[in-house]
């Protein structure tokens, strides 16, 4: 029997009790997932479970690309606009941030993305597994998100290439696939309504692997290239077939991803210091008055405003990827960070977003709720 097999069986015997331990509670999974890799990663061969966790992160980009598509930009409303105005400013306190923990001018810019970019993912699963997608204030969170995942990619683009070229060459791919999904797409689309759903989801993981790798091979994000495939193919209206196909594959190996990044946090985390762990702290709280000062600005009243600070908590795929590729640029700091900043932010996030009407009523009692 291979040993990838047996790691496999482990793995997702794991996961599916810590699953199925969260499920009553009404908690995403996901925590659970990081915390189990925390766990059992020094016993757990997690080199085997390759490249399941590495297409796992790959399809849960393409998954956010498909979410936050040209058309959700289009409808983004000037509530969103000015909420996003406020949440950025996330990114020259991040980037001030850095500086002050001795980092170079590239290092200070991927911190300031880990720093400031909400994890999608967690975020958007939280609102609809509660129920809340009518409310208000999740306008307002989704439409930051929106705004927050456009500038990510921009900002990975730019620096996850090979210096200026890379930025140049990535752009000049990025407008290649759109100008592709614009001009040859509908009939793309209507032959594709033809294929049966087989061929549809070989299809997608093909060209979602390969415009990765094209993206990698000329010196840019992969991370970016699954992201920017999700655009083109909600562009093309394949939005709804896509997710349904894609959802199971997509669940199975980001629950991997998120075993595997709690397994591996253990050696990134060794040694780390005091102020480390107290600078992850500050900015998790840097965007909290920024994202009440935005929902104010967007109209939402006392508890909504709450609502949508503490809905922004969570960090995950975005960091991580930023996190990823600083390690492999040489800092170190970013990516224990970044790490750091996951572990603690979704299981923190989950519980601050379950449990947020019980806190803005304790914040806000009774006599409050006409301005809710």
């Amino acid at each position: 029997m291979h040993p990838s097999l047996e790691a496999f069986a482990l793995a997702a015997g794991l996961l599916a009790l810590g699953a199925a331990l969260v499920h009553r509670l009404g908690f995403p999974p996901l925590p659970v997932y990081l915390l189990i890799g925390l766990l059992v990663g020094e016993r757990l061969p997690v080199e085997e479970l390759e490249p399941l966790p590495s297409l796992g992160l790959l399809l849960l980009l393409f998954s956010v690309g498909l979410e936050f598509g040209p058309d959700r930009l289009r409808s983004l409303s000037g509530k969103a606009l000015r909420a996003g105005f406020w949440d950025a400013l996330a990114l020259p306190l991040g980037f001030l941030l850095g500086l002050l923990l001795g980092l170079d001018l590239r290092g200070a810019a991927l911190l300031a993305g880990v720093v400031y970019v909400s994890s999608s993912a967690v975020i958007v699963k939280l609102i609809v597994d509660l129920r809340r997608a009518a409310n208000p204030e999740s306008e307002v969170v989704l439409g930051v998100l929106v705004l927050e995942d456009v500038a990510v990619a921009l900002l990975l683009a730019l620096l996850g290439g090979e210096g200026p070229w890379g930025f140049l060459l990535s752009l000049f791919l990025a407008l290649a696939y759109l100008a592709f999904a614009r001009y040859l797409g509908p009939p793309l689309v209507r032959a594709v309504e033809a294929f049966s759903d087989e061929l549809v989801l070989l299809l997608g993981a093909a060209l979602t692997t390969g415009t990765a790798l094209l993206f990698h091979a000329a010196g840019a994000s992969e991370g970016v290239g699954a992201f920017l495939m999700g655009v083109v193919a909600a562009s093309l209206g394949l939005r709804e077939r896509l997710e349904h196909l894609f959802g199971p594959v997509r669940n199975l190996g980001v629950a991997l991803f998120f075993l595997v990044v709690g397994a591996e946090a253990l050696k990134l985390l060794q040694g780390f210091s005091p102020g480390l762990f107290l600078s992850v702290l500050l900015a998790l709280l840097l965007k909290l008055p920024l994202n009440h000062r935005g929902a104010a600005l967007a109209g939402l009243g006392p508890k909504r405003r709450l609502y949508a600070a503490l809905y922004l908590v969570p960090r995950g795929e975005f960091n991580l990827v930023l996190g990823t590729l600083a390690l492999g640029q040489g800092y170190p700091l970013v990516a224990q960070f970044a790490v750091l900043l996951v572990l603690i932010s979704i299981p923190l996030g989950a519980l601050l977003i379950r449990f947020a009407p019980e806190i803005g009523a304790r914040l806000y009692p009774r006599k409050a709720m006409g301005t809710a």
